[in-house]
């Protein structure tokens, strides 16, 4: 593979979409999405961040030397923070709740259960001119801790990250990306 500047990809903007588990994934990277995707507005200027992490275990020789690296586990994260405050924001960094009109004007959330955490379907998409990425995940569920600051000094933020769960398939990049095409 040859050095093209061409191939050089900045995802300067984007978004993400979260729906219920089993909602029917994009096949395109251009697709408009079905039914049941909900937008969840701004992230913060950092963006998206994947990860596809490795947990390994070296297999080393009587003799000193390593011969083999098992794996172990591929945990996959996806992690990024929500500026809005929302009915859909709220039960996605929550992990589940339930939004209620208490009386005219006048809302009310109340968190999950303890022990339950909703599994979603999540799309991270962004465009680079007419280059299209699509990162579709059939299941991914909240990880850790979601610790919101309340400021003066800046946006209530939702600081999320979600494993991604095992399917068929784990995951999936769509692009229209003309450097994609296989060899």
């Amino acid at each position: 593979m040859a050095i093209d500047a061409t191939e050089v990809r900045v995802a300067g903007a984007g978004n993400v979409y979260v729906a219920a588990e089993g909602t029917a994934l994009p096949t395109t990277s251009s697709s408009v999405l079905g039914a049941g995707w909900t937008d969840l507005g701004y992230c913060t200027e950092d963006g998206v961040t994947f990860t596809q992490g490795r947990e390994t275990t070296d297999l080393n020789a009587w003799q000193g030397t390593k011969v083999r690296v098992l794996t172990d586990a591929e945990p996959t994260t996806v992690a990024f923070t929500l500026m809005q405050t929302n009915a859909d924001v709220l039960p996605v960094a929550f992990g589940g709740g339930v939004l209620d009109e208490v009386s005219t004007g006048e809302y009310s959330f109340t968190p999950p259960a303890l022990g339950t955490n909703a599994v979603r379907a999540v799309v991270i998409e962004f465009t680079d001119g007419a280059i299209s990425y699509r990162y579709c995940i059939p299941r991914v569920q909240l990880e850790g801790e979601v610790q919101v600051q309340l400021q003066r000094s800046g946006a209530v933020m939702y600081p999320l990250e979600f494993g991604v769960l095992d399917g068929d398939p784990k995951y999936v990049i769509l692009s229209n990306d003309p450097s994609m095409e296989p060899a």
